[in-house]
């Protein structure tokens, strides 16, 4: 597997993933999450936060606090931290996150949140993605670990549950869906075999365990003046 290079910036884990065409299953799911991203999108201006290797199809800009993924990517894409955005107030119509929350100390997540509300128009989505840890996730993982599987732990700052997920959205948001995803055998997406990769259409038809959360929030639209 492909060593994962990262580093603390202020408190966050920043890092350059594992390149998931190297493990053809895990490459199509991730797509798979792509696409159910795009059905929540509105269309318009739309900002990805902490990308990774690539930014999403729909985004129009990315920010990312680790240099070399900024200079990979073909979108627009600034170096910035996801605490603190460099963009104006109601510049996006949509906000996407994947798979990232993870790396940010539970106490700084909340002002992720209320700087993308900040940067979202009224009326504008928020779409995030996230690992959640159910028994299954959790045992997996763990022999992984143990079996030399997984070369390198970031999860230092643990993965958020379901309700973890949902309730950091509606704190500042109006939660307008909540979707579970997840398959026994996403365990096989660690292959690196493309032989594995025929294993999707199983995946899909075997939705029944907790592994990732989607949550789409929305920003309440500003209330219409009123004459005094």
């Amino acid at each position: 597997m492909a060593e994962t290079s990262c580093e603390i910036q202020d408190g966050a884990i920043v890092e350059r993933p594992r390149d998931v065409r190297q493990h053809p299953l895990l490459a199509a799911i991730y797509e798979r999450h792509d696409e159910l991203i795009a059905t929540h999108l509105p269309g318009g201006e739309t900002l990805e936060l902490a990308f990774g290797q690539h930014v999403h199809p729909q985004a129009d800009v990315g920010t990312e606090a680790w240099r070399p993924n900024v200079r990979r990517v073909r979108t627009p894409a600034v170096l910035g931290d996801a605490r603190s955005l460099p963009f104006a107030d109601g510049s996006f119509e949509a906000v996407i996150g994947r798979r990232f929350l993870h790396h940010v100390p539970a106490e700084d997540r909340p002002a992720m949140l209320r700087e993308a509300r900040r940067v979202l128009k009224p009326g504008g989505r928020l779409v995030l993605l996230e690992g959640t840890p159910g028994l299954y996730r959790r045992v997996t993982k763990r022999l992984a670990f143990r079996f030399g599987f997984l070369d390198e732990d970031t999860d230092r700052y643990g993965h958020l549950s379901e309700a973890d997920v949902d309730e950091l959205v509606r704190s500042t948001f109006e939660v307008v869906d909540t979707e579970t995803l997840g398959s026994p055998l996403v365990v096989a997406g660690i292959a690196e075999s493309p032989v594995a990769a025929a294993l999707f259409p199983l995946y899909r038809r075997t939705q029944c365990v907790k592994w990732w959360t989607l949550v789409v929030g929305r920003k309440p639209a500003e209330p219409a003046d009123t004459q005094g």
